[in-house]
């Protein structure tokens, strides 16, 4: 299987990395990017040296996906799952997580020579980091946030950002939407917010009809992947949609395997439009065809809604774009999907555990946790738009790209400390990001930044503390 040169390059970082004496490194790369691909040749590599692979994941249709992907280059790969036999001494297994720590529990002593953990955002992998505490392994993830990556891996390699992905035609650009809503009746509990406060939101009868009238209005026709809060909540979206007349399927953890197969292949196929889900889709699934995702939900958590909106943004013959519609707020917690993110391994900022009925948003900026309430940003200055009187509760609208129309088609590397500093207020890039390119250029452009901005002089240090961490993707602005 040929793998792009973005991919190559990740892959031979990588190898460099365990080179360097990095035991455990994570694989950053957007959903869609080919993650399995890279960590498949990875593996096939090492069992072509006569070395033992363990690729670990915790959902079955992950573990699916990856055995198809790993057999096209090695096909002594056994599955370890509930009820199946491994051989005494195996080459290279692909093993669902709970599984997995059930063989080590009963002193299964195999060890491999290199683990490949799938998903590894996720915090349930780390009884077999604390098992296998000298083997290399690579965390493959799109999203490298969580309170154990600084704590377990010692190096980042990153892969081309979603907007670079877009550009080389790689992933699909979006067209996102989203309802105008007032949250402050969701509660939150560790960080997330409760799945009681979320259904009692939107279990709702004009929000069910109004996720319909919306879709019809902007998606009629496009196959679609609906998310929701919960079994109950999907449940209710699937009928409120078959009752208006669109033909709509449903698939939860209550459904049976059968069905479940027997909906997936009826959706692919074009049988029906509208597929809802509640926790089962996010990961793992690829449909290339789909080509209109609902949020039918909120949340706090970044990595589930690139994971949500990532469904939408497989290439396709004839197909120019995807839909997003955001029935959550979304937008205003995370910025768009396709917004340019810096990743790193740095200990997450701590904030406190206690339980809050004030609802919180992260500022699209600077990622200060800020109250729901709050317009402008008291860490960075960010402005959130004023909600106009075509904006209120209620109303659909589109999310722009907040790009200044004078530096469309430019690169940029080839931007003014001015022309950065319009980037930032533009809100199109995170000032995260533009502070990265301003690091770039020197101390010189670092204190100029800093005046141009009306920065104080703490700022500037802690440029200049981290003026080795000036790397960044030179996206063309468009």
């Amino acid at each position: 299987m040929q793998l792009y040169d973005y991919q190559l390059k990740a892959v031979s970082d990588l190898r460099s990395g365990f080179l360097a004496n990095y035991q455990r490194q994570v694989l950053q790369s957007a959903t869609g990017s080919g993650k399995t691909i890279m960590f498949s040749d990875m593996a096939f590599k090492t069992l072509q040296r006569g070395n033992k692979v363990i690729i670990i994941t915790d959902r079955i249709e992950l573990c699916k996906q990856t055995f198809k992907a790993i057999s096209h280059y090695d096909n002594t790969v056994e599955v370890m799952t509930a009820g199946a036999r491994i051989s005494p001494n195996p080459k290279c297994i692909i093993a669902m997580v709970e599984t997995l720590n059930n063989h080590l529990r009963k002193g299964w002593d195999w060890k491999p020579d290199l683990i490949i953990i799938d998903e590894a955002h996720k915090g349930n992998f780390t009884k077999i980091l604390d098992h296998w505490l000298n083997v290399r392994t690579i965390g493959a993830t799109a999203t490298p946030i969580g309170k154990h990556f600084h704590k377990y891996y010692q190096h980042i390699v990153t892969t081309k950002d979603i907007p670079h992905l877009i550009e080389d035609n790689r992933l699909s650009p979006c067209r996102p939407y989203q309802m105008q809503d007032s949250f402050d009746d969701l509660k939150k509990s560790r960080g997330e917010f409760t799945d009681d406060s979320l259904f009692s939101h939107f279990n709702k009868p004009k929000l069910y009809s109004g996720v319909v009238e919306k879709w019809k209005e902007k998606a009629t026709g496009l196959k679609t992947l609906v998310f929701c809060v919960n079994i109950k909540h999907a449940e209710e979206t699937a009928k409120a949609f078959n009752d208006a007349g669109i033909l709509a399927e449903c698939i939860t953890s209550k459904s049976t395997k059968e069905d479940r197969d027997r909906i997936l292949r009826a959706h692919q196929t074009g049988c029906f439009n509208v597929l809802v889900n509640c926790g089962i889709l996010t990961t793992g699934y690829d449909d290339p065809t789909i080509k209109c995702i609902v949020v039918n939900r909120a949340t706090l958590s970044l990595p589930l809604w690139l994971q949500m909106c990532g469904r939408g943004s497989r290439v396709f013959k004839g197909k120019s774009e995807f839909l997003i519609l955001d029935f959550g707020m979304n937008h205003d917690r995370f910025g768009r999907w396709d917004s340019p993110r810096v990743w790193d391994l740095k200990a997450p900022k701590k904030k406190s555990d206690k339980l809050q009925a004030a609802p919180v948003k992260l500022c699209p900026s600077c990622e200060a946790m800020l109250h729901v309430s709050v317009r402008t940003c008291e860490f960075c200055g960010y402005k959130y738009p004023e909600i106009s009187s075509e904006q209120k509760d209620g109303e659909l609208v589109e999310v722009p790209k907040y790009i200044p129309s004078e530096l469309i088609g430019r690169r940029i590397s080839s931007l003014s400390l001015l022309e950065i500093f319009e980037l930032q207020k533009a809100k199109r890039y995170k000032a995260s990001f533009c502070w990265r390119v301003v690091r770039s250029q020197g101390d010189e452009a670092i204190f100029n930044y800093a005046k141009l901005a009306g920065y104080s002089r703490g700022w500037s240090k802690r440029q200049l503390e981290d003026i080795n961490n000036s790397e960044f993707t030179d996206y063309l602005l468009k």
